[in-house]
């Protein structure tokens, strides 16, 4: 048996902030596949993804921080 809605209530607007979407969880994903698969093949891989992953992580705190900023 499904709930029924009340009749007489309003939905609920959503709380707080959300925050502006970013390509840089896919850019950080990217890199730590690149890691692992370089685990598989070759050691200069492992190092190409890590410096991926070092930027992206870099990338997304300074966007974050910016974001953060930007609301007080």
């Amino acid at each position: 048996m499904l709930a029924e809605p009340e009749p007489d209530r309003e939905p609920k607007e959503p709380e707080g902030e959300v925050s502006k979407p970013s390509f840089w969880p896919i850019v950080l994903a990217l890199g730590v596949a690149m890691s692992l698969i370089g685990v598989i093949t070759k050691i200069e891989v492992v190092i190409v993804g890590l410096v991926v992953v070092v930027v992206a992580l870099g990338g997304w705190v300074l966007d974050a921080r910016r974001e953060y900023r930007s609301l007080s």
